[in-house]
């Protein structure tokens, strides 16, 4: 995509919205940021993308981050969601953090990379969606997504290690 062109594409089913996940974890350079309900297992969780988040974090550790909120800790625990090991293993770069009951009322879902380009489902149990590259809008849901993360807290579901 060129960089100072604002597009949008649309996505309508798991499959496509998993395969431009991957593609977006693959492309990116600083920092993930992902908002989901029960990180949708249809979409997340899947080898390629725990492989995909593990290249990204360990490519440059000191300089890359991944952040998690999730709103049903339980479903995500409770399905064996595959990225979690990886976060469990990497937690210093892949954050996870239980959305509190007051943004709970989000129901949009999102995975947003380097601020600049972003998936977004305007809610969390359809798959109507859109790949948007607008560094505007970017800023307008990392905003969003810090405003959540500030009140948001870690779970122990999420961050247990099994040894």
């Amino acid at each position: 995509m060129d960089n100072n062109t604002n597009t949008e594409t649309i996505l309508s089913s798991a499959t496509e919205h998993h395969q431009h996940t991957l593609a977006l974890i693959q492309s990116a350079t600083r920092n993930i940021f992902i908002h989901c309900h029960d990180l949708t297992p249809r979409i997340y969780s899947h080898p390629d993308i725990a492989s995909a988040l593990t290249q990204f974090v360990i490519a440059n550790s000191a300089q890359r981050y991944v952040r998690i909120a999730v709103s049903d800790t339980n479903t995500v625990v409770s399905c064996d969601h595959k990225i979690l090991d990886t976060c469990r293993r990497l937690s210093s770069n892949i954050t996870t953090h239980k959305i509190s009951k007051e943004h709970e009322k989000h129901t949009e879902s999102f995975i947003l990379v380097d601020n600049n380009i972003f998936i977004l489902r305007r809610d969390y149990s359809s798959f109507d969606g859109s790949l948007i590259k607008n560094p505007k809008q970017a800023k307008e849901l990392l905003n969003l997504f810090n405003e959540i993360w500030s009140h948001s807290q870690t779970d122990s579901n999420l961050n247990r290690l099994y040894i």
